[in-house]
């Protein structure tokens, strides 16, 4: 995710005179709310090209930080909240994947959780970094289902034609798409609706979850490379990682039963 970060840095800098300068293309307006939700709207409501790039180099270094395993819980909400400013600024760019990734963030402000000297507070740490785990994964089975279950109110996807119709839109799609037959585009079209209605379901069991992740992965390429809604492909991916590996204590124990005695 940090990766992702500085990559999104660059493309900011890239982009510079369109995004930032004087001369930019994004249209803003103050939203003054006088109450926390301020924070959210700083880039927005005082901005100038100065700050704009104050917050590329701001995200460059929390984003570092982050990378190199010298965050803290405070670096981590500064992250979050210069994301939403951006954000904020940013809206006419920003896709679903943005979204995502803000929450992403959010949870991640409680990952950083360093053992200290009070077995308490180490408990407590340990609570809000398992909350924040469980919450992302809950976030992304939620927006499988929740995205499956509206397909199944919408005639094309239900009479296969969706995914067809999709890859024949012009700036959304790429030569080899548009080429594809129609009976591969009904069969990915169901296997897309099937695969989000069970993922919440399916993806706790070990042997089904090398297969969903792996369509997965296939199917957000697809989006981030062929589609070009690479933002909201690479961070769904990104995801994944989360469901890669469960900590089972007791199977490794099972496994193994002297490795409880030598961590003794």
């Amino acid at each position: 995710m940090y990766l992702f970060l500085l990559y999104k840095a660059l493309i900011y800098v890239y982009h510079f005179r369109l995004l930032f300068s004087a001369k930019k293309m994004i249209f803003t307006r103050p939203v003054f709310t006088d109450t926390l939700q301020d924070l959210v709207f700083v880039l927005n409501n005082h901005y100038s090209a100065g700050l704009g790039l104050a917050c590329i180099v701001a995200l460059s270094l929390l984003s570092l930080l982050g990378l190199f395993r010298r965050s803290n819980y405070l670096s981590n909400l500064l992250l979050w909240l210069l994301m939403l400013n951006l954000s904020g600024y940013l809206y006419a760019t920003v896709t679903a994947g943005d979204y995502l990734l803000n929450q992403l963030l959010f949870f991640n402000i409680f990952f950083s959780a360093r053992p200290g000297a009070s077995p308490f507070f180490n408990d407590l740490k340990t609570a809000f970094h398992n909350m924040a785990l469980a919450g992302i994964k809950v976030q992304v089975c939620l927006a499988y289902f929740l995205a499956g279950w509206f397909k199944l109110t919408d005639a094309a996807w239900l009479d296969g034609s969706a995914v067809q119709q999709i890859f024949q839109i012009p700036g959304y799609t790429s030569a080899i798409l548009m080429s594809l037959p129609l009976w591969l585009c009904m069969v990915l079209n169901y296997a897309t609706m099937a695969y989000q209605l069970l993922f919440p379901f399916t993806i706790w069991f070990r042997s089904c979850k090398i297969y969903l992740l792996a369509f997965g992965i296939i199917q957000h390429l697809v989006i981030a490379f062929g589609m070009g809604l690479f933002s909201f492909g690479i961070i769904m991916i990104i995801c994944y990682i989360l469901f890669l590996k469960y900590d089972d204590r007791s199977e490794a124990i099972r496994e193994n039963p002297r490795a409880d005695l030598e961590n003794l």
